[in-house]
């Protein structure tokens, strides 16, 4: 335990956290030196699964990778890893950007994201709307170094937190835990929806699986090898995993202000990465119920899982770009998708999609009255876009406010609503929200980084107040 200590202690204290504009830009480039193929592996812990990309095939959608200079390298070189890293983001943002309407728009910090594969000593990997950063810890005890960046998942998730703030920057700081859940949810989506890009995974999985995707299998279990090192270092963590987070769960939606902090990595959290398995875990479901109707079809199990992976990533990217953002953003997001089902595919899978949510207590049953204005637009969506800006001692008197100097600090509160209709412009549903809602959310999220002291007065940690405003830092 003591040794666990230690290594919460150096992701803390790292003064290694190197931001990118610290490094020479002459050092930072694209440019390819060699056309040989790279060596692409999607993770440590399958050494053999390795597909051979053409460098030239890659393309550079602003973004640039320390180290990198083409194909031919050994994967535990520097030049290997960042190649690694190359494949994994340009095939990530190409793929996302077939499946969405709307393309990846600009980064909201840079025109630039920087890659950072050697970024320091650490337990970690984060966005920083700079850049992303990986880490790696060089200790005998155990045994050969691992890099984060040598893990594809562990890419294309940080990666993830960058697309979804490229499309809703409005996301980076508001004050929900589900909004900051949800990040981690998606951000471990797209690693999951990278991965089945990939002939070879799909062709594993359906073999190690016997076409089962309720079993766990190497694009469900993510950062395998990193998740059995922290399950090394702190083997009282929990049910012992292969992997640092599964969707293959069954967790179920509770207000996460009611839980604890931290929790053993078989139970909940209201921590972000925790709380967030609950929608991955949903969205696995999902694309299980699109793969075996399409095999219901009659289509082979390969096709199959393709398609479900096309369809479901279609419904994703359409609903992170219209949900209402509330600090009820896990069922806004749920009643996003299954409208996102009424007006992408006519309501295929809207009724098991719909099980899936009211399963995981997501969606409930709610009689309401569908009153709506008049759909005067071919987006099918009429959003009420506001956020607040306010200090909770304004609102807010009880004895919390004199123990938590956050209540003094102004925050971002959203509280968007909506009214969803469908091809014919008939309302099919209401997104509300509530004054009374933001705030509780709010008061959550501000209890929980205040307990966790997840703020500093500097960049080292998630949050800081900037001229009497919290503001994120990163996503890690």
């Amino acid at each position: 335990m003591n040794l666990y200590k230690n290594f919460l202690n150096l992701q803390k204290k790292t003064k290694e956290f190197l931001r990118w504009r610290t490094v020479p830009k002459n050092n930072i480039t694209n440019n390819i030196e060699t056309n040989k193929p790279i060596e692409y592996l999607n993770d440590p812990t399958t050494p053999n699964l390795v597909k051979s990309i053409d460098p030239n095939t890659l393309i550079f959608s602003n973004f640039i990778v320390k180290g990198y200079k083409g194909g031919g390298f050994k994967k535990e070189s520097i030049e290997g890893q960042a190649a690694n890293c190359c494949v994994t983001i340009s095939n990530t943002i190409v793929f996302f950007n077939k499946k969405s309407e709307k393309q990846i728009p600009p980064w909201p910090g840079t025109s630039n994201l920087h890659i950072l594969p050697h970024a320091g000593v650490n337990l970690n990997a984060f966005y920083d709307r700079r850049s992303l950063q990986f880490f790696y810890i060089n200790d005998r005890r155990f045994g050969d170094p691992i890099f984060t960046c040598d893990s594809a998942e562990i890419v294309a998730h940080e990666l993830g937190h960058a697309i979804l703030d490229a499309y809703r920057p409005e996301t980076w700081s508001a004050m929900s835990l589900e909004v900051a859940s949800f990040h981690e949810a998606f951000a471990d989506f797209t690693a999951i929806m990278h991965s089945l890009t990939y002939d070879e995974i799909i062709d594993y999985i359906l073999n190690e699986t016997q076409g089962n995707l309720n079993k766990e299998n190497i694009a469900s279990e993510l950062a395998e090898q990193f998740g059995r090192l922290i399950y090394r270092i702190s083997p009282e963590s929990g049910k012992k995993s292969n992997a640092l987070r599964s969707a293959t769960n069954n967790f179920k939606y509770v207000n996460p202000g009611t839980l604890p902090q931290d929790a053993p990595r078989d139970q909940l959290a209201a921590e972000c990465h925790s709380f967030g398995r609950i929608f991955l875990g949903a969205l696995y479901d999902i694309l299980i119920i699109i793969y075996e109707e399409n095999i219901r079809e009659g289509k082979e199990k390969k096709d199959s899982l393709k398609e479900a992976r096309d369809t479901l990533t279609k419904y994703v990217l359409k609903s992170i770009q219209n949900a209402p953002l509330n600090s009820k953003f896990y069922n806004s997001m749920a009643k996003t998708l299954l409208w996102a089902d009424v007006v992408l595919n006519n309501r295929k899978y809207h009724d098991k999609m719909q099980k899936i949510f009211f399963e995981r207590n997501l969606i409930s049953n709610q009689l309401m009255m569908l009153n709506a204005p008049t759909c005067d637009n071919n987006d099918l969506i009429i959003k009420n876009l506001k956020i607040d800006n306010i200090k909770l001692n304004d609102f807010v008197l009880n004895i919390q406010s004199n123990e938590n100097p956050l209540y003094n600090v102004e925050l971002e509160i959203p509280k968007q609503s909506a009214y969803l209709y469908d091809v014919n412009k008939n309302i099919y549903d209401i997104i509300p929200t509530s004054d009374e809602e933001g705030l509780s959310g709010a008061i959550d999220m501000i209890n929980y980084l205040h307990n966790t002291k997840s703020i500093s007065n500097d960049s080292s940690a998630p949050f800081e107040i900037k001229n009497n405003k919290l503001t994120r830092n990163y996503y890690s």
